[in-house]
């Protein structure tokens, strides 16, 4: 009885702090794979246009999303540049995500039906007083993707 009331304590701590997203697995990224998480901080002007997702490669906009970050004055632009040049191999998709958030450690890849989307993960119960903003790029085989997804 005593050593079990010695280790109580500290299961409730480890359940606690998982609730908390502090500790946990961290590591389910969803369906595909996540390539790159780039932390932009905080972005200046009205950018909501050209940061909507976008396929990586030459079917899509990740120029476009490049010039809005960098008009955005986001931070680390080198490791954005590389992120959004990548080019998914033969058989699969590349996918880009500017999210906002607080904080996040990751995202997640969803793929709900038709609708293709990213989820900022690891950021549960913070506070801030200003948005950040995340890149997310995934690549998924293509035929893991219905025909006619979407955005």
């Amino acid at each position: 009885m005593r050593r079990l009331l010695r280790t109580l304590p500290a299961a409730l701590l480890a359940l606690a702090l998982t609730g908390c997203g502090l500790l946990g697995s961290g590591g389910d990224d969803g369906p595909g794979t996540r390539t790159a998480f780039v932390e932009l901080g905080p972005l200046g002007g009205r950018l909501d246009q050209d940061l909507q997702a976008t396929e990586l490669g030459p079917k899509g906009r990740s120029d476009q999303v490049y010039e809005a970050l960098e008009a955005g004055e986001a931070g680390a632009l080198p490791e954005a540049r590389k992120a959004l040049a990548a080019q998914p191999e033969e058989g699969e998709t590349g996918l880009a995500f500017v999210l906002g958030g607080c904080q996040e450690t990751g995202a997640r890849l969803e793929v709900e039906g038709r609708k293709v989307s990213a989820q900022l993960t690891g950021g549960e119960n913070i506070n801030c007083a200003q948005a950040e903003y995340f890149l997310a790029t995934f690549t998924i085989p293509t035929d893991e993707l219905p025909d006619d997804w979407t955005f």
